[in-house]
Formats: C-alpha cells, structure tokens, sequence
C-alpha cells in the first residue's frame, strides 16, 4: 500500500517554493464574473418575458391585420426566447462566453422590437425608447463590447432617425443621446467596477484559503507532512476497513544533539539543518513509506504493509547511519546522531493514540539505551510502560519550590525602542538528575499528574520577579494543555494573580494551538475565567501547523506570536515570506490585536518584521534568556538609559 498524506495534494512532500505569490488569472475571473452575472440576467429574462407577453395583446386588438401580425410575431418570439433562456439558465452554470451571446441576443431583440414598433407607427417621442435600451444594456451587458454594441447601434439608429425628422429634431436627440450615453457608461462603469471587485476579492480569498489548507497539511520548513496530516493519514488508515492496515508501522525519529547545533549556531543554521535531514531521511526510505516532521527535531515514518522486525531494524538502522555522517550547513560541519523507535499494529495497540504512545516508548528505549540506536516495542516494553521513568520519579520527590527556577528572555517594542515585557521560561535543575530539559519537565509534570503543582510554583516565582520590575514591563507566562482543560488548575492559577496584587494587565497568558485544540470548548472557558480579570492571552508559534483562522475569534486574544517557520521562510522566497509576515500583521491589526514575531536574530529578519508592520519582536538578536537579577539589571540600564536622553 502507498502511504499518501491526507488532504487536496498527492505528493509525498510539498516544496515551499510551491507556495507561489498568490496571481488571478483572467479566465478565472471570467469564470466568477459569470457566476456574478447569472443570477442578475436570469431575473433581467422575467420583465421581459413578461413585457412581450402582455404586450402582444393591445398590438392583436388594436393595430391593423398586417400590423398586428408583424409586431405579435416579434413580440411573441422575444416572450417565448426570455422564458427559454431563463429555464436553461436555472439548469446549468453559464460560462462568460454563453451569457454575453444570450444579454447581446436579448437586447438585440428588445431593439428589433423598438425598430418594428417605430416603423408601424412612428412618433419622435417613441425614440426616447432607444435611451431606455442604453440603459438596459447597460445593466445586462456582461461585457464592454456587448454594452458598446448595442449603445453604437442603438444610439446610431436614434439619430439617424431623428436626422430625418429635420435640425431641430436632431440637436435635441443628440443632445439627449450624449446624456443617455454618459449614463450608460458611467452605470456600466460602476457596476461592473464593483462587481469585478467583488469577484477579485472573493477570488483572492478562496486562494488565500487553499495556500492555507495546504499549508496547513505540511511543514513550511522541509516540505514534509506535518503533525497534523500524519496523523490524519493514519486515522484514515487504521479507520478504513478496505485498507490491509494489518501491515501498519509507525516509526518516530528523534535527533541527538541537536539542541546544542541550535545553542552554538542559532536558529538559522538548525533551521537548515533539519531541511537537511528531512531530505536524507526521504531519500533512505523508500518511494511509499510516508515520512513527516512531527515538530522541533521529530520525524515520524508510516509503512503500509508488512515488515518484519529485521526489516524494521535494518531500516531504522540505514537512517541512523545516514544522519550520523556529517553535514555541512552554512560553511559549518556538523555531526550529529538520531534514535528510532518503532510500534506496530495491531499487535501492540488498537488505536492511533496507543500505536504512537508506544513507538514513543520505543524511542525512549532507544535514547536511554545508547543515543543511535533502533528499538521495536516488544512484550517487554510493554511492562516498562506502567513505570513512568526516572524523570517522573524524581519529579515526584523533587522539592519543587527549591529545584524550579525561571529564565527571561526580553520582548521589544520597536516603536518605543525599549523592552516591553519578558517571557518566563521554565527551568528544572533535579538534585537526582542534573539539568532537565522544560520539554521533559512540562512532559513529565503531565504524565504524573503534577502539572496544576508546577505551574503553581512556576507562577508565583515569575510574579514574585515581576513584582520588582516597573508597572510598564509585561510578564508573558507559558500554559500547558493541562492548565487549559482543568478546570481546577485554572482556578488555582486565577487564586494566585489575585494574591500577587500585581495589575492583571501585566500579566500575558501564552497558549498554543496544540493545547487549545486538545479540548476546544474547556480551553475557551478556562481563557475567559483569566481575561474576565484583566490578563491578557497570547497565541504562540501561530502558523505553526493548524489552520487557525477559523477559531481566533473565538478565544479572547490580545496577542498573536508568529511562528518563527515564516521568517525561516525568507531564506527560501523574500517575497513569499514578507507576503505572509504583512498578512498575519494586517489580521492582528483588523483584529485589534497585538503582533509579535518570535526568533528574531538578524538584522535582515529585523528589517523584514518592521516593514511587515510588526511591533513586537523577541529574539537572540534582543537578548537570550536570563536570570531575574540579570533582568532586573536590563530594565535598570534602560532606566538609565532613557533618563540621560531626557537631558
């Protein structure tokens, strides 16, 4: 079985640079000015369906036999067409191409009746009727050149016919005439002005949306699925019962030595690092294996038919030897490792959720065992898994008033250029284990069970720092999935600001789309109980990988934090990520809210987010996390700083 990723595209992976500047073609707007279009000469058909219909009456009764014969004829033909037209146009969607024969064909009619009437019984003042036929044309005319046509043709039949009735006559027609024509046009010139509008914008947004579906379903970064489209993909599979997912593997890799290439280097050289990677791994597997980035330096691998465990292991083992051979990254050499862990299903779980929790544990194994190594979850892993580990172990025992410390790192505001706010990031320093990393602490916190108690302690230290610092200075704070989805954790939390006697409006709450989307409606609620006291809420690494548009209205945001793939974006395509940057910017702005751009580390990335319209940035290029005396240390030496230029 090829293993494809769920959603519109079918190629295994997605370049960024498929992410085209967004371009409306003119067929394309032809195709939804028909659209626009339809609807308005459908209802034009109906008065004169009904028109020609009654009008045919008074010419039987009332004109001669050889009159009457001539204009019924014509009249009738016009009704029966109008009806025919519209009955055809309720069926089927007209192209641009059919309405501007059937508006020409029509209003060709209606002058074909004007003509025979004028000449059966002519008076001057029945050629007023062909200014009403301008603005008819007008009005239907989907095109210029239809409304051109029939105005050229109409507007010269008048006054040919006012010609003949002498000078006088004519002046005034022509005189009448230019009128009649400049208010053709300039209706013409509206309508289908704000139509054509109308249908740009339509048009841009359906693009703006398939660019966001597509990009939702896949890393911006190395083109892989993402977290969400693999899991989707494996949804569909062990939910398909027409699938053979008897032989489904999941496979996680995880890279060694990675956090240091990012502490070393920065951002940018990891950033390409894992581009690197992506594509090594791809190139390992083959063709109908689906490998995905499943987020930082995770990758996930899917084998849709059987393998055994020597297959899985020589597999596993193929990527690991091609990740530990070295990379050259931006003139720098790199050398790092990977571990894999594998599950498989049925044999070792039912679900989505319990296939990836013990490929998880696989994986585990495989880092603690020896870093590089390839682990298959067994009977005996199994048994592993009711011991939450050392980590949980040591968190339990821990005394976490004393072993949990908070870092700082600053968030500028450009406009005032002056720090605006610090972000507390969560540090653990285990008297068992030494230094553990906050993905494993917030991990371990809400596998225990301990989450609500660390968040607790985490929250009173960083208000505890915050309470030195001046009234302008914002403390952005980290919530959990669990915080979010425990109603008691929440309400703990709100106990705490309270006591703190620091301005609730201070106080930033940042959230993921990853923990909002866990438990949408528990997440909305526990949102409101912290804004309904005046804290604010931050949605981080926003565009990270869930669609979020359709549900930032819904929570009570102040804040949007970019995620940093769109300024990774701009080594790939300055225009697609400046395009973006103004995007989110110009969302945050109609929203009211505050924008943020995370990562910042360049003076090029600098000058990208301020012409995107950004405020707010946080970065290396800013300062990187520091301890609260070191903090308190900035703000003084901003102080200073402003104080000296007040002189």
């Amino acid at each position: 079985m090829v293993l494809m990723p769920s959603g519109r595209r079918s190629q295994q992976t997605v370049s960024c640079s498929d992410c085209e500047t967004v371009a409306l073609s003119p067929g394309a707007i032809r195709d939804e000015m028909a659209r626009a279009f339809q609807p308005i000469i459908r209802a034009f058909l109906v008065p004169v369906f009904l028109f020609y219909l009654f009008i045919g009456i008074p010419h039987l009764l009332l004109r001669s036999p050889a009159d009457a014969a001539l204009l019924f004829s014509l009249s009738a033909s016009t009704a029966a067409i109008a009806l025919y037209l519209r009955r055809s146009l309720r069926l089927e969607e007209a192209s641009f191409a059919r309405l501007e024969v059937i508006g020409a064909g029509v209003l060709l009619l209606i002058y074909l009746n004007t003509c025979a009437l004028l000449y059966v019984d002519f008076h001057p003042s029945n050629l007023i009727y062909f200014l009403l036929l301008m603005m008819l044309a007008s009005t239907v005319g989907i095109s210029n050149r239809v409304v051109a046509g029939v105005s050229v043709i109409t507007l010269a039949t008048m006054l040919a016919l006012a010609y003949l009735l002498g000078r006088d006559p004519f002046f005034y027609f022509s005189f009448v005439s230019l009128a009649g024509a400049f208010s053709a046009i300039g209706l013409a010139v509206l309508m289908r002005g704000a139509i054509t509008k109308a249908v740009r914008s339509r048009l841009l947004a359906e693009r703006l949306r398939e660019r966001a579906e597509r990009q939702a379903d896949f890393d911006a970064l190395t083109g892989l699925p993402n977290r969400r489209n693999f899991f989707a993909t494996l949804e569909q599979l062990i939910g398909d019962d027409t699938a053979p997912s008897a032989g489904l593997q999941v496979g996680i890799i995880d890279l060694d030595g990675f956090k240091p290439v990012n502490d070393l280097y920065g951002h940018a050289v990891g950033d390409d690092l894992l581009v690197e990677v992506g594509r090594r791994i791809r190139q390992t597997c083959p063709p109908d294996h689906l490998v995905a980035r499943l987020g930082g330096d995770e990758f996930a691998l899917a084998i849709g038919r059987p393998l055994s465990e020597d297959g899985l292991i020589r597999l596993g083992s193929a990527i690991c030897e091609t990740l530990r051979r070295p990379f050259v990254v931006s003139g720098v050499d790199i050398s790092i490792s990977a571990s894999v862990g594998f599950a498989r299903y049925p044999e070792n779980g039912q679900t989505v959720r319990q296939i990836y929790e013990r490929a998880d544990h696989a994986l585990y194994r495989a880092k603690r065992q020896t870093r590089g190594d390839v682990v298959v979850f067994s009977e005996c892993h199994e048994a592993e898994m009711s011991d939450l580990g050392r980590i949980e172990q040591a968190l339990r025992s821990c005394d976490l008033v004393k072993e949990l410390s908070l870092a700082f790192q600053p968030q500028f505001d450009l406009m005032r250029q002056r720090i605006s706010g610090f972000e507390a990031l969560a540090r653990w320093e285990s008297a068992a284990l030494g230094k553990v990393s906050p993905d494993l602490l917030i991990a371990a916190a809400e596998r225990t069970g301990m989450m609500e108690r660390v968040t607790g302690v985490l929250l009173e230290k960083a208000l505890a720092a915050a309470a030195a610092w001046p009234k302008e200075i914002s403390l952005s704070f980290n919530l959990s999935v669990i915080d979010l989805v425990s109603s008691r954790s929440i309400g703990n939390i709100a106990r705490i600001v309270d006591d703190s006697g620091i301005d609730p409006e201070r106080l930033v709450f940042e959230i993921t789309e990853t923990a909002v989307m866990t438990d949408f409606e528990r997440a909305r609620d526990s949102l409101g109980v912290l804004a309904a006291r005046g804290c604010r809420i931050a949605l981080d690494d926003f565009g990270s990988g869930y669609s979020s548009f359709a549900y930032i209205h819904r929570f009570p945001l102040h804040r949007i934090k970019t995620d940093r793939c769109f300024l990774t974006r701009l080594a790939e395509d300055d225009a697609i990520g400046r395009t973006l940057l103004r995007a989110i910017a110009d969302l945050s702005a109609n929203l009211g809210l505050e924008c943020l751009a995370e990562g910042v580390e360049s003076q090029e990335e600098l000058r990208t987010v301020q012409s995107a319209g950004i405020r707010y940035v946080q970065g290396y290029l800013f300062g990187k996390p520091m301890g609260a005396v070191e903090a308190g240390e900035r703000i003084a030496g901003q102080a200073s700083t402003e104080s000296r230029r007040a002189f």
